[in-house]
C-alpha cells in the first residue's frame, strides 16, 4: 500500500495547517534520537514534493484504518449478538495486543516513565469511549449513536482551539459542518430526543475527541508500535475487568462469534491503530478525525452489500455530502503546510 516510508522515514511530522495543530511545549525537553545534526542536514535536503508525498500515505493510512473500521460494523452484529458487549471488546482488544507483541517487545523495553504514562493514558480515553458508547446503546438506537459519536469532528478543532488558541482556517470549518450534515442525512431517522442514552453516547464522543488528540500527542513522542501496544493492553485489560464484574460472560460465544473475534481484534485493533498512529504523526488532528468519520461512510456502504441496509436517495445524497466536505476540509488544511517543532521516532 506504499505505507513502507511511514514506517522507515525519520522525517518530523508534518502539519498541514498552521492553525489547526498542536504547537510543542516548550518546557519539555524531547530527547534526539540519533545524531541530530546529521538529521538537520538530512532534512534540509528533502523535497517540498516528497513531503507532499508522504503527508498523503498519511491521510491514505487514515482511511485504510476508517475502511477496516466500517467493514468491522458488520462482523461486530454478528459478534454482540452472542457475546456481552464489553467482554467483545475486552477478548477483541486482547486478541491485537497478543499479535502485536512479538513486534512490540523491544521498544516497550526502552519506554521511560513518561511513555508509559502517555500510552496508558491514551488507552485510557480509549476504553472510557468504549465503554460510554456501549453503555449508551442499550436505550438509544444505532442511528442516533452513530450521529452523536460522529460528532467528534466538530468536537476535536474545538478543543484544540480552546486549548492552544488556533483555530481552524474558514474552509476547513465548513467542511467540518459538510461532513457532520451529511453524517445526520445517513444516521437520523425520526426525532432526536435526548435521554440517559444519549448523554452517555455523548459523553463517549468526547473521549473519542480526546483520544484523537492523545494519539496527535502521543505519535510524535512514542514509537508506533509500543504506544498501540499500551493502548491495546489498557482497554483490554480494564474492559475484561468491567465485563466480569457487570456482565458475567460466557467464556466461549461460538465459532462463528470467535471467528469475528480474531478478525476485529487483528485488523480492527492492531492493523488500524498502528495505521491511526502512523497516519496522526503527518496529519493535523482535525483533518485526521474528518478522515476517520469516513468509517461511518464505509460501514453503511459493507452493510448495503451484505444485505443489512438498502441503498436510497437519501443514502447517496448523505454519501455526497459527506464526500464533499471531506474534500473542502482536506483543501482547506493545505493553505499552510509546515513542519512541527517536535521530532518522531525514527521507526514503527
Amino acid at each position: 500500500m506504499g505505507l513502507r516510508a511511514l514506517w522507515l522515514t525519520h522525517l518530523e511530522p508534518v502539519v498541514s495547517d498552521r492553525s489547526d495543530c498542536i504547537p510543542s511545549l516548550k518546557d519539555i525537553s524531547i530527547p534526539a534520537v540519533t545524531a541530530a545534526s546529521w538529521r538537520q542536514r538530512w532534512l534540509g535536503r528533502f523535497k517540498p514534493r516528497d513531503l507532499t508525498r508522504l503527508r498523503l500515505l498519511a491521510e491514505g493510512a487514515l482511511v485504510a484504518a476508517a475502511l477496516i473500521w466500517g467493514f468491522n460494523f458488520v462482523l461486530v452484529k454478528l459478534a454482540i449478538g452472542q457475546m456481552a458487549p464489553l467482554y467483545y471488546v475486552g477478548v477483541r482488544f486482547l486478541v491485537g495486543a497478543l499479535f502485536l507483541l512479538p513486534f512490540s517487545w523491544r521498544q516497550m523495553r526502552g519506554l521511560d516513565r513518561r511513555g508509559w504514562f502517555i500510552g496508558l493514558g491514551v488507552g485510557l480515553l480509549l476504553f472510557g469511549g468504549f465503554a460510554l458508547q456501549t453503555l449508551g446503546l442499550t436505550s438509544t438506537s444505532p442511528g442516533v449513536s452513530g450521529f452523536l459519536t460522529s460528532l467528534y469532528v466538530i468536537m476535536v478543532p474545538m478543543f484544540v482551539g480552546v486549548a492552544t488558541g488556533r483555530w481552524p482556517s474558514l474552509m476547513v470549518w465548513v467542511g467540518v459542518v459538510v461532513v457532520t450534515a451529511g453524517l445526520a442525512v445517513l444516521s437520523l431517522y425520526g426525532r432526536l430526543v435526548f435521554g440517559w442514552g444519549e448523554i452517555l453516547t455523548l459523553l463517549a464522543t468526547i473521549f473519542w475527541a480526546l483520544h484523537i488528540l492523545g494519539v496527535a500527542y502521543g505519535s510524535t513522542r512514542l514509537q508506533a508500535m509500543a504506544f498501540v501496544q499500551l493502548q491495546l493492553s489498557t482497554c483490554a485489560v480494564l474492559s475484561l475487568a468491567v465485563s466480569f464484574i457487570f456482565e458475567r460472560p460466557v467464556l466461549f460465544p461460538g465459532w462463528a462469534a470467535t471467528g469475528a473475534v480474531l478478525w476485529t481484534g487483528v485488523m480492527g485493533s492492531l492493523v488500524a491503530y498502528v495505521l491511526m498512529v502512523l497516519g496522526q504523526r503527518y496529519t493535523p488532528p482535525t483533518l485526521a478525525g474528518v478522515l476517520m468519520s469516513l468509517e461511518a461512510v464505509f460501514a453503511l456502504g459493507f452493510s448495503i452489500l451484505v444485505g443489512y441496509d438498502t441503498i436510497t436517495a437519501r443514502t447517496l445524497l448523505g454519501f455526497g455530502i459527506v464526500f464533499a466536505g471531506t474534500t473542502v476540509a482536506r483543501l482547506g488544511s493545505e493553505k499552510a503546510p509546515q513542519m512541527a517543532a517536535e521530532q518522531a521516532p525514527p521507526a514503527p
